[in-house]
């Protein structure tokens, strides 16, 4: 994969602007700085290997040479804070969407990928993808978000380290073929810039309804993890923010962020 290869799959190049590296630390941090400098919205930084790759709660995320999709994606959008939460849930569900129907072209199956809230991809309950955003805000509006979307393509299962084995997928064991990345980050960039026009910043209460279809453990008891503190109750709908809402103890709890667990 190189920058050519990936503009020429693209449908319109001069919609973006394509940053290919062999190895950054992070494709997040690396776009951060960018942003800072006044980079362009549509800017995406996409490496062959990160070395210090990061998930939520600077957790990390293996990210071997030429195996996954390891990039990012600097958005300007028009909306508030209180939103932001939209873009990872659409950025989830974009994602689903264009891998089902790019799976079931090429291998004429269906193979359903579920979401898990807020930000992970699921196939048959190992993770394939996590996303994870990071802005810079002035008051209550948001100046730019980085969004960073790390995917596993072509990993065994031996690819992955030994502790993640029995939780961790790729495209290639989910559907035993070799996948060409830059046709696939191609394919998603028009898929993602084709549905953002349409959905921020006139339309995003309707990405909502989109993610909940496919979220996984919806009206299931689940237990959510937030630092030190666990709660335990049925995962009872998002709010219009794209929050979790956890029916615990008879009430109604606003979750705004942490790790679900099904029980």
């Amino acid at each position: 994969m190189n920058q050519k290869s990936i503009e020429n799959n693209l449908k319109n190049p001069a919609r973006f602007f394509i940053e290919h590296l062999n190895s950054v630390d992070s494709t997040n941090s690396y776009l951060n700085e960018k942003g800072k400098s006044g980079a362009p919205e549509w800017t995406v930084v996409v490496a062959e290997q990160q070395t210090g790759g990061r998930g939520r709660y600077q957790r990390q995320w293996e990210s071997p040479p030429e195996s996954g999709l390891w990039f990012s994606l600097l958005l300007r959008p028009q909306i508030t804070t209180r939103y932001l939460n939209l873009i990872n849930l659409f950025t989830a569900w974009t994602l689903s969407q264009y891998l089902e129907k790019t799976i079931l072209a090429v291998k004429r199956q269906r193979i359903d990928i579920a979401l898990k809230w807020p930000n992970d991809l699921l196939i048959d309950s190992r993770k394939i993808s996590g996303i994870l955003l990071e802005g810079s805000f002035s008051a209550e509006q948001l100046q730019y978000i980085v969004v960073g979307i790390g995917l596993n393509v072509n990993q065994n299962y031996s690819d992955f380290p030994e502790e993640l084995q029995d939780k961790a997928g790729s495209l290639r064991t989910a559907t035993g073929l070799l996948w060409s990345r830059s046709e696939l980050l191609a394919g998603y960039l028009d898929f993602y810039f084709d549905n953002y026009q349409h959905y921020f910043p006139d339309n995003p209460s309707a990405i909502v309804d989109l993610y909940q279809d496919k979220v996984a453990m919806s009206g299931r008891e689940i237990t959510v993890k937030n630092e030190n503190v666990a709660l335990t109750g049925t995962f009872s709908g998002l709010t219009p923010e794209g929050y979790l809402i956890l029916q615990h103890n008879g009430a109604l709890r606003i979750i705004t962020a942490g790790d679900i667990f099904g029980n």
